[in-house]
């Protein structure tokens, strides 16, 4: 079984920019946009054979996995991906570490990418 933490793109900066300008409704109407969008996605992705959501919160969720799963989740998070309102960066790995390394490098590397963590 894997593990594969979904992660939104630049959501801290856009909630940080509500809050510096003192934006009540825009911090309000961001919070429950991200909200709706991550609950969306869960739902999505619990519907896939060998996909088990273990938890949400603020822009993040994290699934388990069974390894002939991935193609399958792949594929379908890539077509709910939505550049310009809302994208995420997607890690997987055996363990929460490793999944947690490979989010990072599809942050670092771009965003908007699914990265499965590889010793190399």
């Amino acid at each position: 079984m894997l593990f594969a933490i979904i992660d939104g793109d630049d959501v801290g900066q856009e909630i940080e920019a509500h809050l510096l300008a003192n934006d009540v409704s825009g911090f309000v109407r961001t919070s429950e946009t991200i909200s709706a969008t991550i609950e969306s996605l869960a739902s999505h992705t619990s519907r896939v054979t060998g996909v088990t959501v273990v938890s949400t919160g603020g822009d993040s969720i994290l699934l388990q996995v069974s390894e002939n799963s991935i193609a399958r989740l792949s594929d379908e998070l890539e077509a709910l991906q939505r550049p310009g309102q809302f994208t995420f960066s997607v890690g997987v790995g055996a363990t929460l570490r490793e999944s947690f390394i490979a989010l990072r490098m599809a942050k670092t590397s771009g965003k908007c990418r699914i990265t499965i963590y590889s010793e190399v």
